[in-house]
């Protein structure tokens, strides 16, 4: 065998490759290689050889001269040396005054360079596909330049923390423009050291073997004495600690002689150790140390680091998401469509790494992010618990900790001990739910003592344990009893949402669609059956074959008795769930209900500035109430409204037909009413503050409004009903177009205040909330609060964005466009000009002079 000290294996590689006639060799390719270099060479090298020569397959030795030689030849060389020779490239002179420094560097890159291909090549998904994660390079960068001997990655199983390590490695080591390129880089997976370490070597003379000093030599003392001419540092990543099976006390071994290396290092501030670790071993075997000075002296942890939970490793920004999945061909728009809950659940890595794989590759194309989030949920929970050896354990303990928690009734959170009850059959199987993030362990304690609570690492997955329960204590048939029993142990939530899309979902998928009919019979609140209803359209509206069986699950006159409209709210106002809808459309059995959905199409396309789709929804709702009816409770007819809206949009007309009934208001809302308002008055009280906003007559906006808080005096106590936010919004906009500004702030912050203290409850969509910051930010402008109005003005921008809402996202550019140039901020400015002029070139909408003038009026 020859040493891998001769660092031509990468570039050798790379020529085979270029041979073979692939950019990159994957495992598939390496039977046909095989059989290429013996027909050219007459020389036999294996398939398994050259998975072990890319990376493929472990290695733990070095190659034979007859593979490198045979390889050599097939790339037209005389041999290996030949080969070598043609590729020696001439380094920096300082390096070459020193061939020792040369020879440990170049053994080093060898062996750092097949951990990189190996971790690259066990990535859950391409590497290629994958990012990097600045928030990680900044953590080294800080431990680099600290006086820190160790630091460690630490996040559980699942949150690449291996593929970050190889981003870092390849930023400041190993790539073409690498940072740090005079350091000796040593990158090892931890079964490299691990048997020896195991066996009583302490990992300095481990090291010292693998870089052949010679007999007697240190390594250290050696780098101390040329460290001046050298100016560079040995940089050891160990990666995978927590893959070697071996049992506690061992590993404590394994833990300790690492620690004996990082304090030994005290003397040679050049040696800096980086590890890969798991927040359950972190837990056990070094949080103990935390209790004394020399452990923090000697290990950064970085300001990521949460005590709690012993994570430093942040999730995926959102940024870093996207990236993600526009390497994986993602469309865009699609990725526009995910809810910002979705995206935070994305940011889990080993989620988006189950995303990818569920909606990317041949046959396989994203439907829904509902369907997708279940689908991920489920399959990490089959590989993780019920595929895993050691199921009857982990199903024991969870089962045991639903109990505890009273299935969440008790709160998230239960002790350690009374989970375990010191059953040390459990342990390993804890271990493993804990490795695997089902599971988290906090300490919420002092320091001194330790008082260890554990909790489901997210809620997700309470419900998806908590409804599996429900089930299989109801002998799997969604019936009566069950559904009767989680409606009174669990109150009206989110949780109690997600146990019943998970029943649901179970009973869709084994065919027991009577049960999903007598969930909807259930004294459930109107919220709750609003996220079941899409959730169940989501399952049928995107295969056609399946809309009968949608329309089955209800019998006739279900939806005569239990209109739709008092399910469907503002929460449907999302681009990404036109489909749905139409779905629902197919459902409805009133014209009280198609006029609703109707409604919301209409009033999402305008939002969109989608003149085509508003002037087909307009034809639609005309079909369902003629232009001339107008009733006893009604001024102006939807369609006349939105015709209204629609028109001047679409022409920069005002119809004056239209508009004198706008204004008949007062003949209409008098006296008062316990009812609450009718489908059709409900659209004419919301949009009618538009039309008034476009007649720039905020006089008569307030009155109507103030006139309809008066004929309905219940509206004023139902703090999240979106019609109510609504009109608090048109009041606020009518104060601040008369140029009342304290009246308009109180309205705007009390508005501000509702959504954001409700928004389980709160289900009226994003654009009542853009059009609160949208007079907010011009409120603070008014009162010379310029930072505040343009941070206000940007986040408004930003939900705007996301929910695709162009007809307020223009208003917020024009708002921007007056605050940009006195805070002197031109290039923002410039930006906001241009992305003014491409929206206007995206939509016939040519007409917006009078639409939210008050929020972009200029002085």
């Amino acid at each position: 065998m020859i040493d891998l000290s001769y660092d031509f294996i990468i570039t050798l590689q790379n020529e085979v490759s270029r041979k073979f006639g692939a950019d990159t060799i994957t495992p598939s390719d390496c039977k046909r290689l095989s059989d290429l270099i013996r027909d050219e060479t007459t020389k036999a090298v294996s398939e398994t050889t050259l998975k072990r020569v890319f990376g493929f397959a472990t290695t733990k030795h070095s190659f034979s001269r007859y593979t490198l030689n045979t390889l050599a030849q097939y790339c037209n060389y005389r041999d290996w040396d030949d080969f070598q020779a043609q590729h020696y490239v001439q380094t920096d002179g300082n390096e070459l005054n020193d061939s020792k420094w040369l020879d440990l560097k170049n053994k080093a890159v060898t062996i750092s360079h097949y951990t990189i291909l190996t971790l690259k090549n066990r990535s859950g998904i391409p590497f290629a596909l994958t990012v990097p994660r600045p928030s990680c390079f900044a953590h080294i960068e800080r431990f680099l330049e600290s006086d820190y001997a160790a630091t460690a990655l630490i996040a559980p199983s699942g949150w690449g923390k291996s593929v970050t390590l190889v981003h870092m490695a390849e930023h400041f080591w190993f790539s073409k423009d690498a940072k740090y390129k005079k350091d000796i880089c040593w990158f090892i997976h931890a079964h490299a050291a691990g048997s020896l370490l195991l066996r009583g070597f302490s990992l300095a003379t481990w090291l010292d073997n693998q870089l052949n000093l010679g007999t007697g030599e240190n390594f250290r003392e050696y780098f101390a004495s040329h460290f001046d001419k050298i100016r560079g540092r040995l940089i050891l990543i160990i990666d995978g600690f927590d893959e070697i099976a071996v049992a506690g006390d061992k590993l404590k071994l394994l833990y300790t002689k690492l620690e004996e290396f990082v304090y030994s290092n005290d003397l040679f501030p050049w040696v800096k150790v980086i590890l890969s670790i798991r927040s359950s071993t972190w837990s056990d075997i070094f949080q103990h140390s935390l209790q004394y000075p020399a452990f923090r002296r000697y290990w950064y942890l970085g300001p990521e680091m949460d005590e709690e939970t012993s994570i430093n490793v942040p999730y995926l920004t959102e940024q870093e998401v996207k990236s993600v999945l526009y390497n994986h061909r993602i469309d865009p728009a699609t990725v526009r469509t995910f809810s910002e809950g979705f995206l935070q659940k994305l940011r889990y890595p080993y989620y988006l790494q189950l995303f990818c794989q569920l909606n990317t590759g041949p046959g396989q194309t994203f439907v829904n992010e509902h369907l997708s989030l279940f689908e991920m949920i489920s399959k990490f929970v089959q590989i993780k618990v019920f595929n895993s050896p050691t199921n009857t354990f982990k199903v024991k303990i969870i089962e045991k900790l639903l109990w505890l928690l009273d299935l969440g009734k008790a709160g998230q959170y239960t002790d350690k001990n009374l989970l375990l009850n010191k059953n040390a059959d459990l342990f390993p199987a804890y271990k493993e739910l804990l490795a695997d993030n089902i599971l988290v362990e906090e300490n919420l304690s002092q320091e001194v003592m330790f008082l260890v609570k554990v909790r489901f690492a997210h809620q997700f997955l309470l419900e998806y344990f908590a409804a599996m329960h429900y089930i299989k204590h109801a002998n799997d048939v969604i019936e009566d009893t069950m559904l009767q029993k989680i409606t009174r142990q669990l109150p009206a939530s989110s949780y109690r949402v997600g146990v019943f899309k998970w029943i649901v979902r179970y009973a869709i998928n084994n065919g027991q669609l009577e049960g999903i009919h007598k969930i909807f019979y259930l004294p459930l609140s109107t919220m709750e059956k609003s996220y079941l209803l899409e959730y169940l359209a989501v399952h049928y509206q995107h295969e056609g074959e399946k809309q009968m069986q949608l329309s089955a699950v209800f019998p006739q006159g279900y939806f005569r008795k239990n209109p739709l409209s008092r399910i469907i709210n503002d929460n449907f106002l999302h681009f990404g769930k036109k489909r749905v809808l139409t779905a629902l459309l197919d459902l409805s059995e009133v014209a009280e209900d198609k006029l609703k959905i109707r409604s919301i199409l209409f009033t999402m396309s305008m939002l969109q500035l989608d003149a085509e789709h508003c002037e087909m929804e307009l034809n639609s709702i005309k079909k369902l109430i003629p232009r001339d009816t107008i009733d006893d409770e009604i001024w102006v007819s939807p369609y006349d409204l939105y015709l209204f809206i629609y028109e001047y949009m679409k022409f920069g007309i005002i119809n004056e037909s239209i508009k004198d009934k706008i204004y008949n208001y007062p003949r209409y809302l008098t006296g008062s009413t316990r009812h609450a308002p009718t489908v059709a008055q409900e659209m004419v009280f919301r949009l009618s503050g538009l039309a008034f906003a476009m007649l720039t007559d905020y006089t008569h906006m307030f009155n109507y409004t103030k006139r309809i808080f008066e004929c309905y005096p219940s509206l004023a106590h139902q703090r999240t009903n979106p019609l109510r936010l609504s009109l608090l919004c048109w009041q606020a906009y009518a104060h601040l177009g008369l140029n009342n500004l304290p009246m308009a702030s109180k309205i705007c912050l009390h508005t501000e205040k509702l959504i954001r203290n409700y928004s389980f409850d709160f289900t009226n969509g994003r654009h009542i909330e853009v059009l609160q910051k949208l007079i907010m930010a011009e409120v603070y402008y008014e009162e010379n609060e310029l930072n505040r109005a343009i941070r206000t003005a940007e986040t408004a921008i930003e939900i705007s964005q996301k929910m695709d809402f162009k007809l307020l996202l223009l208003t917020g550019y024009k708002l921007l466009g007056k605050m940009y140039p006195q805070a002197r901020f031109e290039k923002q400015y410039n930006q906001a000009q241009q992305q003014i002029t491409l929206i206007n070139k995206s939509t016939s909408f040519k007409h917006f002079d009078r639409i939210l003038t008050a929020a972009a009026k200029t002085n």
